[in-house]
């Protein structure tokens, strides 16, 4: 007699999991809806399995309810064999490689055609009956041709894993043990069924992986803004890497608020938070009323983004005119109506930025130089404003030292001992009244070859030193700054008393200020980048070495420098759940904490990259995960409010 038990269970677990998703509001984005099939397609297969097993256990075997009976059998064989390709279906949606599989005629064959034989293996079955059949006494029984679906099956298996394999840079570890196990587990439950045939167990085992699946991947509060309904900026930063480390064409719509900050200071908490939602539903509306999938995100203070792989330009344009005609309006919160002021920009991606940290950096900083109340195109704005900022860059430096207009921004780094952030990396940040923000990377590189360079260095240090010396008047506790050094500022001879020249100026002591050279600089001149090094570390000050593992690292060069600091590259931090790179993680950790190294890791943008640099002994944690890097009065803010907030 068969045990229906299992199948009961699976439909237990299954429908319980449909429950979470719909109360949880997860049916928004495509890997969520392709779950949400996905598990209704099992939970169907489910109760055509109970159905068609129920015959002789719960329900009376007759010549009258055969045809019913032999239906069911039926349908069980198509949908469950169906269940595998859908799978695969959904490893592609949470790999984020669905655009790989349209373009590739090979992939598709190799989804469809087992099925197809799956098929007309079943449909043949009446004439032949060598899949299975009921004899004279309506008992069941199994014919040769079954392990042709079993093949098919196996054949699924193979590709399965061995794409996900293929694709393991996409998701993290325990993602793709999650998506793994449901191929073991299902091999599991056909060789039990297939030896005890009383043993229905093919549907409890995929509802557990079905179960493991959602706990592991489908997190809402990774991936969901738990007020707005919509994609986070976790989800935004995480499927941004992966469409540029695949090369997956995209087209973003960026809308933001520009007078977000002004809103914010009249509004109450729950006013703002409905006007957000109210600007989430038009823009929800905007693309659906164009019939164009896409993803929206929320990226915070008033930025909206919205990512579509379709190539429909036409369409993308219509989208973004309701975007920014919706944001233009004005709306009624209570008894406050507020105005709206927005900038909407679209862009292609490779083809008008072409790397992740750029995109972040546009989306962030591209209604500051870009017409507000109106569609900008960046395929249009780029290429000329680019051409005039760099013909006009030199003036745009000079101009920017003689009147002070650099901005210094502080990117908190986060003590794994302590459990509190100590200390911070400040950067140099240029607004230009006429390109907005320009990028650290133009600027500074222009003025290493113009030779301004040496005068943003005063700055940078005038700042820093008295930033750091009203952090000690408001009793703010930051230990110490850490702040970069040029090549040029490494190779001048009066380093040393530039340096105190300014730490004495604002009073201040040796442990105050940490200074950071690249492996570049470091091996650049060596004699004379030493011997400053030695001079201000006999002066108590002391030293990091920044973006280690980015070039050719010479250990015994570090060995010979009073180094006190080492600071991983965000490159490395990036690749930690790569296998083999863990490994050199973890020794090249080892050996510098046994040499009394501190390590501080950069650009960790996530809990799981958090927790195993904190595994791996690394002293600190700096990041996007914690926060982007912050102008003064915010950090400060910042590091006001963790005081209460870190345990």
């Amino acid at each position: 007699m068969r045990i229906l038990y299992f199948d009961i269970a699976a439909f237990i677990i299954l429908v319980i999991i449909m429950i979470s998703l719909i109360y949880r509001k997860m049916l928004s984005g495509r890997a969520n809806r392709f779950y949400a099939v996905l598990l209704t397609h099992m939970i169907i297969t489910t109760i055509v399995d109970f159905w068609a097993e129920s015959y002789g256990v719960w329900i009376p075997v007759t010549e009258s309810n055969m045809t019913l009976r032999l239906v069911m059998s039926y349908l069980y064989f198509f949908l469950r064999n169906l269940t595998t390709p859908l799978y695969h279906l959904f490893i592609c949606t949470v790999t984020d490689t669905w655009h790989i599989l349209k373009k590739s005629k090979g992939l598709q064959a190799v989804l469809i055609i087992p099925y197809v034989i799956i098929c007309v293996t079943l449909l043949t079955n009446p004439f032949h009956h060598m899949t299975f059949y009921f004899d004279e006494n309506l008992v069941y029984h199994r014919g040769p041709l079954i392990y042709v679906l079993y093949a098919a099956s196996f054949f699924y298996l193979v590709c399965g894993v061995a794409y996900l394999i293929r694709y393991k840079k996409m998701v993290t570890n325990d993602k793709f043990i999650a998506l793994m196990l449901m191929y073991p587990l299902n091999v599991l439950a056909v060789l039990i069924q297939l030896l005890f045939l009383q043993y229905l167990v093919e549907m409890f085992m995929t509802s557990l992986t079905m179960l493991l699946v959602v706990l592991t991947i489908q997190r809402p509060e990774e991936i969901i803004n738990p007020v707005l309904g919509v994609r986070s900026y976790i989800a935004y930063t995480t499927d941004m890497k992966k469409a540029f480390l695949i090369h997956k064409p995209i087209r973003v719509i960026f809308a933001k608020l520009t007078n977000y900050k002004a809103l914010s200071s009249i509004l109450e908490y729950d006013e703002r938070m409905r006007l957000l939602r109210d600007i989430a539903s038009d823009l929800s509306f905007s693309y659906k009323a164009e019939n164009l999938p896409s993803d929206l995100y929320y990226l915070e203070n008033g930025l909206f983004a919205l990512v579509i792989e379709k190539d429909l330009p036409e369409k993308i344009r219509g989208v973004a005119q309701r975007v920014s005609a919706g944001m233009a309006a004005e709306k009624q919160l209570g008894q406050i109506q507020v105005e709206l002021e927005s900038c909407v920009c679209m862009l292609r991606c490779p083809q008008d930025i072409n790397s992740y940290e750029t995109l972040l950096t546009f989306g962030n900083s591209f209604h500051t130089y870009l017409t507000a109340g109106t569609v900008n195109d960046i395929a249009d704005e780029k290429d000329r404003r680019m051409f005039q900022l760099r013909g006009e860059i030199d003036s745009i430096i000079s101009n920017a030292v003689a009147e002070r207009r650099f901005q210094m921004y502080y990117q908190p780094i986060y003590s794994t001992k302590e459990k509190r952030f100590l200390s911070a990396e400040a950067l140099i940040r240029l607004k230009d009244e006429k390109y907005g923000f320009i990028s650290p990377e133009l600027f500074i590189t222009v003025a290493e070859k113009n030779g301004m360079i040496l005068q943003i260095g005063d700055f940078v240090l005038d700042e820093v030193c008295g930033f750091l010396s009203r952090c000690e008047r408001e009793g703010l506790p930051i230990d110490y700054i850490e702040l970069n050094l040029s090549m040029n500022q490494c190779m001048r001879p009066d380093l040393k008393e530039n340096v105190l020249h300014y730490m004495n100026k604002y009073h201040l002591r040796p442990d105050q200020i940490n200074l950071e050279i690249t492996e570049t600089a470091a091996n650049t001149a060596q004699d004379l980048v030493e011997e400053n090094i030695i001079k201000l570390s006999q002066e108590g000050i002391s030293f990091s070495l920044d973006d280690y593992g980015t070039g050719y690292s010479n250990l015994s060069r570090i060995m010979a420098l009073p180094f006190h600091i080492i600071k991983l590259d965000k490159s490395l931090a990036d690749r930690v759940d790569d296998s083999r790179m863990k490994i050199l993680l973890k020794n090249t950790i080892h050996m510098l904490k046994e040499i009394g190294m501190e390590i501080v890791v950069e650009g960790v943008e996530t809990k799981e990259t958090l927790d195993q640099f904190t595994d791996l002994g690394c002293d600190f944690i700096q990041g996007y995960y914690f926060s982007k890097p912050l102008p003064e009065q915010e950090f400060v803010e910042f590091i006001r409010k963790s005081e209460h907030e870190l345990p």
